[in-house]
């Protein structure tokens, strides 16, 4: 399986700047700090949160978020930030007064939603199922002029999702990136000898006896030579699945991080049947 990107940025890597006091008390938080590797190896960025924010699920409504005075009695500061690379992190409280502790310390960076939507992407391209082509006939056992059913589980043609959030003192800001399957392509492998790539609009139609062998189907391609032809005696086809990648922040703002394909790959043995005709004598 391969993945292609175009116009999709990920975030650097960056380290996990929570103090350790915070991250044992974000056991006490539905919201917990996700730093587990995304695509690539990236990592998600510390204090990115994911799921609902506070308030969206009833679950948190009886707690607040608020930015963390400074402790410091000579400090003219209004609050406490501190910057790791070219991002600022700010220190806030996170106050439930129904728990014991109430309030629980947390540093948040500073981003914008189109950083937050990439944050959320990295775990969207984690839950993108890879595609595997189903054939009629099958892959083995291809006919040369006979039209191929080509599709994919429909069970992969759903929407991906993942909400990231973060903490301000307005309230939390979310966004939800989102992967919807765009278009199921066919590459069949076999070159200057066929008729080019199919694109279909959806997973395809899965093939069942009762069609028969002369039913078109909406996603197909029709061999017009054997495979004999080929390197090895067989067509390398790929099945690909393109994605849609975009988000839409809690504010309205809304965007696109481009599309995400991937492949599988698939051996295509095409034969060619003769017809024997037997001449009548009288």
């Amino acid at each position: 399986m391969r993945i292609r990107r175009r116009l999709i940025s990920i975030v650097v890597v960056m380290g996990v700047f929570v103090p350790s006091d915070a991250l044992a008390s974000d056991s006490q938080n539905s919201s917990s700090i996700d730093v587990s590797a995304g695509v690539d190896g990236s990592r998600v960025m510390a204090g990115v949160r994911w799921g609902s924010p506070p308030g969206s699920g009833g679950s948190n409504d009886d707690c607040e978020w608020s930015v963390a005075l400074p402790r410091d009695t000579h400090s003219d500061a209004d609050d406490v930030t501190k910057i790791v690379g070219s991002t600022t992190y700010r220190l806030y409280d996170y106050t439930c007064f129904d728990r014991e502790p109430a309030t629980t310390y947390h540093w948040i960076p500073e981003v914008s939603t189109s950083t937050l939507a990439q944050q959320a992407s990295s775990v969207v391209y984690e839950n993108i199922p890879a595609p595997w082509g189903n054939f009629a006939p099958p892959a083995h056992r291809g006919v040369v002029k006979l039209g191929t059913w080509i599709w994919v589980n429909p069970l992969l043609w759903i929407p991906i999702r993942a909400t990231a959030w973060v903490p301000t003192p307005a309230g939390p800001i979310a966004v939800t990136t989102t992967a919807t399957p765009k278009e199921l392509i066919f590459d069949p492998g076999d070159g200057a000898l066929g008729t080019g790539v199919v694109t279909c609009r959806g997973p395809g139609i899965p093939w069942v006896e009762a069609f028969g062998d002369s039913l078109p189907s909406p996603c197909m391609y029709t061999y017009q030579h054997a495979s004999s032809r080929a390197e090895n005696g067989m067509f390398r086809a790929t099945v690909s699945i393109e994605w849609e990648v975009t988000w839409v922040s809690s504010l309205g703002a809304r965007g696109s991080l481009g599309t995400v394909t991937l492949d599988a790959h698939h051996n295509m043995v095409v034969r060619e049947i003769q017809g024997l005709v037997k001449n009548a004598t009288r």
